[in-house]
């Protein structure tokens, strides 16, 4: 499913209207006196985010259920800048192979890392294991971190 959305996403800037979008966005002057209709990108550009903004909470409440709709997506642009940021992207520029890869690692970290301090806590004597807060603790400072080496790149 990802990967289909990825391809289709990748075909579509390779088309004449990705071009023209990736022309408004990088330079508008530019892309208006190439004659492209600069309003009409954006537009498609607000729909296009939109639906796909859409398809991603159908599949995050099939996942999920619907009393999570409310509140989890507050939640959701930190660690997802941050995976981006651990990939590599810099502030001014992604591909699309430092997102995969930096979500790769941060969610691998998150759902590998987690039961390793959980096994380790429930042989201490310390017991009661790791808490949500925690887990919350360890995965911000991770956001932390990635948004701490952005400068050095």
């Amino acid at each position: 499913f990802f990967g289909f959305f990825c391809v289709l996403m990748y075909l579509f800037f390779r088309s004449r209207t990705g071009l023209a979008m990736l022309a408004v966005g990088s330079n508008p002057e530019y892309a208006a006196s190439s004659g492209i209709n600069i309003r009409k990108m954006r537009y498609t550009g607000v729909i296009m985010s939109t639906v796909l903004g859409a398809i991603g909470i159908i599949v995050y409440a099939q996942s999920y259920g619907f009393l999570q709709l409310y509140n989890a997506p507050l939640y959701m642009a930190f660690p997802a800048i941050a995976a981006i940021l651990i990939g590599g992207a810099t502030l001014r520029k992604a591909t699309i192979s430092q997102v995969i890869i930096g979500s790769i690692l941060f969610f691998t970290l998150l759902t590998t890392a987690l039961p390793v301090v959980q096994t380790v806590l429930d042989g201490s004597e310390v017991g009661g294991g790791i808490s949500e807060i925690a887990r919350m603790i360890i995965q911000n400072g991770a956001i932390l971190y990635a948004l701490t080496r952005v400068g050095r790149r």
